[in-house]
Order: structure tokens, then sequence, then C-alpha cells
């Protein structure tokens, strides 16, 4: 990785982070040219470079493990589709699939951090733990459980592309300097 792509990775991330913070949603305008970006700027490099089409393949790699495992989260209902292209473009840039999944990693911390401040913000605390606890008992017993829709206005959401965005960023700084997550020594 260079400083080229993990630029591109904080203005992406910037970028989505204030389109979900203000409109609550990734737009398609900005992940599908991100995607593409990624795999360009790859190939370019990769020919230029090195005479080879690996960072082209590479980025390809990581684009899909950005939208694979995003995408059963989505069919799940616990993404959106813009999120999920977000992953999609960050894997592109990273070019590495265990890069992508040390920023999912950092991206779902990061989401925790935010649905506690959320949470203690709202004064939702006690009746968010009330439905998680629910939820469990009920997939438990195997009882689909009761959960709010998440397109109903009156449903707090946390916005996932700050944790991407973090995340990327994170996951992009290690890749560059070749430093190894905490996570990895296991």
């Amino acid at each position: 990785m260079t400083i080229a792509p993990m630029v591109a990775l904080i203005l992406l991330g910037l970028i989505a982070a204030w389109f979900d913070v203000r409109q609550g949603r990734v737009p398609n305008a900005l992940t599908y040219p991100a995607m593409v970006g990624g795999l360009v700027y790859w190939a370019a490099a990769g020919w230029l470079a090195l005479q080879s089409w690996q960072p082209l393949g590479d980025s390809a790699v990581g684009l899909l493990a950005g939208l694979v495992p995003a995408l059963a989260l989505v069919l799940m209902g616990g993404l959106g589709g813009g999120d999920m292209k977000l992953m999609g473009a960050v894997g592109a840039w990273l070019a590495s699939w265990t890069a992508v999944l040390d920023a999912a990693v950092y991206a779902l911390l990061v989401a925790v951090l935010l649905a506690f401040f959320v949470m203690f913000r709202r004064g939702i605390v006690k009746q968010t733990l009330a439905r998680v606890i629910g939820a469990a008992v009920m997939a438990s017993a195997r009882v689909k459980p009761d959960l709010p829709d998440a397109r109903d206005p009156e449903t707090v959401t946390v916005p996932f592309a700050v944790g991407i965005a973090v995340g990327a960023a994170l996951a992009g700084a290690e890749h560059l300097l070749g430093w190894q997550p905490p996570w990895s020594v296991w």
C-alpha cells in the first residue's frame, strides 16, 4: 500500500460518514465510482510499476472480501446497502482481503461505541438492553424476535459509515506501516 490509496480511503470515508450522519444513507454516486476507482488505480499502479496485473487481482479480491460478508448482513437486515457497497469500495482500495477484514473488525468496534453513545444520549439504554435480551431469549427458543423496523422513522440507527471510515483508516494505516492488528497474534 502507498500514500495515494490511503488518501483515497480517508477521503472516501469522510464523505461517506458525512452523508450517513446527515442523510442516513451512503449514496451510490459515491460507492460505485469508488469501487471502480480502486480497481483502476491498482490496475494502473501494478502495470506501471511491476508489469503485473497482480495488484488488480488483489483489489478485486479485496472488493469481494468487503462485499460478500456485508451482503450477508444486508440480507439479515442488520446493514444497509450503501454500507455494503462502501465496504466493497474499501476493499478495492485496500487491495488486501486481510486488511478488509481488519477494517470490518475496527468498524464493528467503532459502531458499538457509537451505539452506546446514541443510547446514552437518547436515554434509551434500558429499553435497548431489554430488547436485546428479549431478542436473544426468543432466538434461543427458535422464535423470530419482534424487532422494530429499521425503516421506521422512530427507530434509532447508528451511522455505520462512520465506523467503516475509522476502520478503513486504521486498517489502511496498519497495512501501510506493516503493522499487525492486535488479534493477529492469536
